[in-house]
């Protein structure tokens, strides 16, 4: 099938109509074409177009660029996208005659955010089962912040998709189930918000090893209470070795001992253990200015908040 259309439109804006068949691991392309901008007749084409592809098992889309090709390749990086193909293309047998010259493939917001990050001395890698799913930044104290967008849970769009930023903080690291909002942003011009969410990722980065990378005692302080209490509901007070920071015991309100390390018959699972001994070192000073418990000089104590 092919596109027949005469209507002059601006070199640099126009709307293409690109017909073509999803194979999967690559697009089958049978035509491209400017769209006609009375939108009378652009209709009834679209509505021919689709009818004609429907019966072919393929699909009409509309996109806007400068270029045969560049519409082209704004389809092939949203398929990209859709698919988490980094090698997404089109097949052998795709109708090239109206492309023109190979252009460039338009930047996705995850390479715009990648690019804005190494910018500031931050380095981020991908991560997730398909192409462009996260970005990820490790923090010196262990704790990661993990990037994505808000609506898609995807990197791989194009700016005129963007949405907003989605950043969240995990404490212990991003396979641990404890997590805060670093930022979330409704924001859909691109380039300010990512130059918001890379200030809030450098002022993480940079935040000294016992500070939480934003306002988090609280959070974290919940945090803990929660992750105690699944297995120890009446707990109340930590202790923790003031020197290396292991979790020593788990007392209740009348100071009773509830769990206590290294050999307790019940309590504490080691992964909870592990996670809360993670959070109670972003409340706690680093060793020569922990608070101390009276009369205990390698003992510091929390206070867990009420449940």
């Amino acid at each position: 099938m092919s596109i027949q259309t005469t209507t002059q439109v601006p070199a640099e804006n126009r709307e293409f109509i690109i017909v073509g068949q999803c194979q999967g691991t690559g697009y089958t392309l049978w035509d491209v074409a400017p769209a006609p901008t009375d939108p009378a007749r652009r209709g009834a084409l679209l509505e021919e177009l689709g009818v004609d592809a429907m019966d072919a098992f393929g699909s009409v889309t509309c996109e806007w660029a400068a270029t045969p090709r560049g519409a082209v390749n704004k389809l092939l990086v949203a398929q990209r996208d859709r698919s988490g193909l980094d090698d997404y293309d089109l097949t052998a047998d795709s109708q090239t005659d109206n492309l023109g010259p190979e252009e460039a493939m338009p930047a996705t917001a995850g390479d715009i955010l990648r690019q804005a990050l190494k910018a500031a001395g931050i380095d981020s890698d991908p991560y997730g089962d398909m192409e462009g799913t996260w970005l990820v930044v490790d923090l010196p104290c262990g704790a990661e912040i993990w990037i994505t967008g808000r609506t898609t849970t995807r990197t791989g769009h194009l700016a005129d998709q963007h949405t907003g930023w989605l950043a969240t903080f995990y404490p212990t690291g991003g396979h641990a189930s404890i997590r805060t909002t670093l930022v979330t942003s409704e924001n859909k011009d691109l380039t300010a918000d990512t130059n918001a969410l890379v200030d809030a990722v450098y002022a993480a980065v940079h935040a000294e090893h016992h500070q939480a990378p934003m306002p988090l005692a609280p959070q974290t302080l919940a945090d803990i209470g929660g992750k105690v209490r699944e297995s120890l509901p009446d707990a109340t007070f930590l202790t923790i070795d003031a020197h290396d920071g292991t979790l020593r015991a788990v007392l209740d309100g009348d100071r009773k001992t509830l769990w206590y390390a290294p050999a307790s018959p019940t309590g504490l699972p080691d992964t909870v253990t592990a996670e809360i001994e993670k959070l109670a070192d972003l409340l706690l000073h680093p060793e020569t200015d922990r608070p101390r418990i009276d009369g205990h000089d390698d003992t510091c104590e929390i206070t867990l908040p009420r449940p």
